[in-house]
């Protein structure tokens, strides 16, 4: 692994992701001085890969992005981490800036900086391939910045205490997108989670809110968006990403009715 100036923890939270982990470990591992995986079940060979580049592997049962995230963080032995998803590929470019921004002389100042995210087809003529970038805060130093660890919550994004924030030229290369299978199942694992969350905070869903949820969230995605550029595929990736944000909405719904009938049982 690439030893710096200022050393630097990459950290991943995977499950079962043999196919694209690979990919993103090999550039990983250009940048970083230590390797965290934690993992929450994987049945194939991702812990085998994950070792094989040197990473340090921690099983840990799924608690929801930002618990499992915040984890990963306090695992890290060094305070400047980088966070990374098994789908998310470094490239060149962004390497070398990540190496010149550890070598600042004015490091100290700094909580973080935002990497752009590019999203990249699966594969050459994919239909999928407008898409917005991202400007996302993942490389930071975790004394000054830190995901606030909560039961299966989706804000996964670390909050910033103190020092500056700047964007980082270069991309992260964002392969998120396989098929449409894959994209639904993982909507399914991230609305129950939300939903969960929603509960435990005491967060109240309108029958309103509800029913406007999936027409609304539609129009933003295949207009406003511009997923109608995508021809039939983005017709289906708006329906899809739609019906996450309606799902969010109705598990939390049918959860709390499901906790208040157990209370009335109880009484």
């Amino acid at each position: 692994m690439y030893k710096s100036a200022v050393p630097l923890s990459v950290y991943f939270i995977v499950k079962n992701e043999e196919l694209r982990l690979p990919e993103s470990l090999a550039q990983a591992v250009k940048v970083a001085d230590e390797l965290i995986v934690v993992d929450s079940g994987s049945t194939d060979r991702t812990i085998e890969i994950a070792k094989s580049f040197g990473a340090k592997v921690v099983h840990r049962d799924w608690t929801g992005f930002a618990a499992q995230k915040a984890y990963a963080a306090s695992l890290c032995q060094y305070d400047w981490v980088l966070d990374l998803d098994a789908d998310e590929v470094l490239s060149d470019d962004v390497i070398n800036n990540i190496k010149s921004a550890l070598a600042r002389s004015d490091l100290a100042d700094f909580a973080g900086f935002k990497m752009r995210w590019v999203y990249v087809p699966p594969f050459k003529g994919h239909p999928m391939v407008f898409a917005k970038d991202q400007w996302i805060l993942r490389f930071y130093n975790k004394t000054k910045a830190a995901i606030t660890d909560v039961e299966f919550s989706n804000n996964d994004r670390p909050q910033v205490k103190s020092g500056k924030v700047e964007n980082l030229a270069g991309d992260v290369l964002h392969k998120s997108l396989i098929t449409l299978d894959q994209l639904e199942r993982k909507y399914s694992l991230l609305t129950s989670n939300q939903a969960a969350d929603y509960v435990k905070i005491g967060r109240k869903i309108s029958t309103f809110r509800l029913i406007v949820e999936l027409p609304l969230k539609f129009l933003k995605y295949y207009i406003v968006d511009q997923q109608f550029r995508n021809g039939w595929y983005g017709f289906c990736v708006a329906v899809i990403s739609a019906n996450r944000n309606f799902m969010r909405f109705a598990k939390a719904k049918e959860l709390s009715m499901m906790i208040g009938s157990q209370d009335n049982k109880k009484c």
